[in-house]
């Protein structure tokens, strides 16, 4: 039961609110449901809360507030702990059951804070002890209100998150499934163009024009061989299905063959490679997806490179001694720095228009950074627009025995 004092401060409080009408604010359409014995205290809290722009309903027994709870979707419930023939901690089971996001506020005495305190461990959202504020209790409801909105929202999130999930997945299915789909009829166009190039290199009636159009259809199958593997490395490393055979690596030679791989598109820019110390540099890995990595990014080098523009590649085992670093310098246009975040994101480029000046679909990158982390190792760079970027490549350090050939799934 409340004390008169504390019945006769709600009623005079809500008197001052009918006097003050400029005190009403618009809200959101929120049902209040009013639980005590006593009806005094009801009336009071009605009144204050209709003042306040609130639906209100009310109950004096427990029986007529369960009622209304299974009745109704009540986003408030401020309920007196003890009531006659059921608590409010038993209310409070109740109202969370018919609806999980009800802010569920107890009013209690002094003598019964420990009881109020149970309750928030079962559910409720706080409490105030009476005689209270009503602007107190109005507080309350308000920072209720607002964990509930924040609760919605996120309970949104996660939904769209999973469908994001989904979305993702399926389109990586997608992605795979194309690739090794497009892989086949791409290998016999290779065996054919490579026949076809035989049988042309011997014919005396092999014009300068048919040699030129010749090598332009190879660079292209080269291209989309490429593609087509990143595209198939990606979605196996999304995967965690990124398989890496383990066997002595001479990143000299890799980096050679990089270079040739890249040699059409340097020689259409004009573009001048220097590969530097020329030192063997060993290490546990697998050759074909290390040779992906590097030539993904001298093909990254050379396209965002200018025209006449160089290429600097370093190796060096003095820089850690238990790791070989690979470095590749370019001239080229620079990477703003708040592009550098996001550049070994799939699919990106710095930029992403339609009217982009580089073409590609922005996969080499993140395709490179993925391997070199599979291999234990970690990819870096710097860049000031205007001027070229260096990447480094860390990778831990082998030797040139014979290793054996292990071959182990990154996940």
């Amino acid at each position: 039961m409340t004390p008169d004092k504390n019945t006769a401060e709600m009623e005079s409080t809500a008197l001052l609110e009918r006097a003050m009408p400029s005190a009403k604010e618009s809200r959101d359409h929120e049902i209040v449901l009013i639980i005590d014995d006593e009806e005094s205290v009801v009336n009071a809290l009605t009144e204050f809360f209709s003042l306040r722009g609130y639906e209100v309903e009310s109950a004096v027994t427990a029986r007529q507030a369960l009622g209304l709870i299974h009745e109704k979707s009540f986003g408030i419930v401020i309920c007196d702990l003890r009531l006659p023939g059921m608590s409010g901690v038993e209310l409070l089971d109740h109202a969370v059951e018919a609806n999980p996001e009800t802010v569920f506020i107890i009013m209690t005495g002094y003598a019964s804070v420990q009881s109020a305190v149970e309750a928030m461990k079962k559910g409720a959202y706080d409490y105030v002890v009476k005689p209270f504020s009503m602007y107190e209790l109005e507080k309350t409801v308000r920072l209720g209100l607002e964990k509930q909105k924040l609760a919605r929202e996120n309970l949104e999130l996660s939904h769209l998150m999973r469908k994001l999930i989904e979305i993702d997945q399926i389109k990586s299915n997608i992605i795979s499934t194309v690739s090794h789909e497009f892989r086949t009829p791409l290998m016999s166009l290779k065996g054919y163009l490579s026949m076809l190039s035989d049988l042309l290199d011997k014919s005396d009636h092999l014009g300068k024009n048919e040699k030129k159009w010749l090598r332009g259809m190879k660079d292209n199958l080269g291209r989309l061989e490429m593609l087509i593997l990143n595209l198939l490395l990606m979605t196996e490393a999304n995967a965690g299905d990124l398989l890496i055979s383990e066997d002595s690596v001479d990143i000299s030679e890799v980096i050679k063959e990089s270079v040739a791989r890249v040699d059409p598109m340097t020689k259409a820019k004009d573009i001048d490679i220097e590969v530097l110390g020329e030192n063997k540099g060993y290490v546990r890995g697998d050759t074909e997806k290390l040779s992906v990595a590097v030539t993904n990014l001298i093909e990254n080098a050379v396209k965002f490179n200018l025209d006449s523009g160089k290429i600097e590649i370093g190796i060096s085992e003095t820089y850690d001694p238990n790791g070989l670093r690979i470095s590749i310098l370019d001239t080229g246009i620079g990477i703003p720095d708040d592009k550098l975040g996001s550049i070994f994101n799939s699919f990106t480029q710095v930029d992403m228009t339609h009217t982009r000046r580089f073409a590609g679909v922005g996969l080499g990158l993140s395709v490179a950074k993925a391997i070199v982390e599979a291999h234990g190792g970690s990819i870096d760079v710097t860049s000031k627009p205007g001027r070229g970027s260096t990447f480094y490549v860390w990778l831990p350090r082998g030797n040139g025995g014979d290793y054996g050939t292990d071959r182990k799934r990154i996940r």
